[in-house]
């Protein structure tokens, strides 16, 4: 099923940046390369703004990571900073704050040194808290260069989960680290990608780190990337895994009460996702969940994704709406599209 893209590029004025952005390429890595060495972030900034599609998006975007992430021909010794993305699935009888701080990494150290995840890098540390995608995603490009280059990570904030009694909720958020290691080592990021060898033990690990009385949190971890790639790929597991979590409970909710529901897709002018579960059988009962798109989302494959989720669910009556439909009703209520009020 495929949707309208509601997102909208070239917004910002057209800079020279920009202009290289449609074609990629060497040009495009060596001037973003000198720019994040003469700490010009502003101008990567409004480039971001400028370019016209999501191709250019991209390009721009991955010659931005590869320049971050680059290692001096010359170096001997490099310092490697990653970020790990965690999701974690709590719940609480009586209302509760998680703090998101550390009182171990050590012990996470542990699983994984034991675990064979970090490869030859010994050098190793975490930080102890747990930060936040907004705070990685805003990080200057030029600052996380630095870091590569010596310069040391600097201590981002915990951000603390306030929890809901009688809620359960899934939440994103980032455990940075950094590694100290010959050149020629590979790095966590490549060391790490099977999660499956050490996950299991990270997970208790860093839930027992998390474990307050009266909450329960499940902590499941992604791999390990560098800092760009890794709130990236956070984003897009968070919101897939929220998504699957909400069909779930609506759905137990609706088959209770009414039976099957209506899933309707539908893209909005805010630049976002709907997805909306409703029955005819009782109009009060409509229930929806938001999907802010990226611009480096691939649309079609998160449709294809919510669809396919709703076919395990055995869900059968999915409609897709062929365009893009206002941000809110008359009302000024946020508009969520009826299963009853829509054509197939």
């Amino acid at each position: 099923m495929l949707l309208p893209d509601p997102r909208r590029y070239g917004h910002g004025t057209q800079t020279p940046l920009a202009a290289l952005t449609t074609q990629g390429g060497p040009q495009l890595a060596a001037v973003v390369s000198q720019a994040l060495a003469e700490g010009r972030d502003a101008e990567i900034a409004a480039a971001y703004l400028a370019v016209p599609d999501r191709v250019a998006y991209r390009n721009l975007w991955e010659a931005v990571a590869a320049a971050v992430d680059a290692i001096p021909g010359e170096a001997g010794v490099i310092t490697r900073v990653f970020a790990m993305p965690w999701l974690l699935v709590c719940g609480t009888r009586a209302g509760a704050t998680l703090p998101c701080v550390l009182s171990d990494v050590d012990a996470l150290l542990k699983v994984l040194q034991e675990s064979g995840a970090l490869g030859a890098n010994r050098n190793l540390g975490f930080a102890n808290a747990l930060t936040s995608l907004e705070t990685v995603e805003t990080m200057p490009p030029s600052a996380l260069r630095s870091w590569s280059a010596g310069a040391g990570v600097r201590d981002l904030p915990p951000a603390p989960i306030a929890l809901t009694p009688g809620d359960e909720s899934l939440h994103l958020r980032f455990l940075l680290g950094a590694a100290v290691s010959p050149a020629h080592v590979a790095g966590v990021a490549d060391t790490a990608t099977n999660v499956a060898a050490w996950g299991m033990k990270a997970s208790v690990a860093m839930s027992q780190q998390l474990a307050m009385p009266g909450v329960d949190v499940l902590a499941m971890p992604r791999p390990p990337m560098s800092v760009m790639r890794a709130a990236y790929a956070g984003r897009r597991a968070g919101l897939e895994a929220a998504f699957n979590l909400f069909m779930s409970n609506t759905l137990r909710r609706f088959r209770l009460k009414v039976g099957d529901p209506t899933v309707v897709m539908s893209a909005h002018e805010s630049g976002e996702v709907r997805v909306t579960l409703s029955t005819p059988l009782d109009e009060g009962m409509t229930e929806g969940y938001r999907w802010p798109l990226h611009p480096l989302d691939d649309l079609d494959e998160i449709a294809a994704t919510i669809e396919a989720f709703a076919r395990e669910c055995r869900v059968l009556d999915v409609i897709a709406l062929p365009n893009v439909l206002p941000d809110r009703m008359p009302s000024g209520a946020l508009l969520f599209p009826m299963g009853g009020a829509v054509s197939h």
